[in-house]
């Protein structure tokens, strides 16, 4: 890469780099690119979104603990609020 791709008028830390800290990065990484090309050459056995008849459906509960969790979340913001606005 060259000062013009830059312009005259760089700053001073940018010049600094070297110039393989400045070059462009690809889009995807390589790995990244390698999974999306067996993802796409593999045949899809379920469209999207469907899920199979035999497959039996996960219930989903509030617990206990999920309970606890969110009041202490919700105690702890509140206290913060209120300590900042005092």
């Amino acid at each position: 890469m060259s000062t013009a791709t830059f312009g005259s008028s760089r700053h001073p830390f940018r010049s600094a780099l070297p110039l393989r800290v400045l070059r462009r990065l690809p889009q995807y990484e390589p790995e990244v690119q390698a999974r999306i090309a067996a993802m796409e050459s593999e045949e899809p056995e379920e469209p999207a979104g469907e899920v199979a008849a035999d497959a039996p459906r996960q219930r989903s509960f509030i617990t206990m603990q999920d309970v606890k969790d969110f009041l202490f979340a919700y105690i702890a913001c509140f206290m913060a609020v209120s300590a900042w606005l005092t």
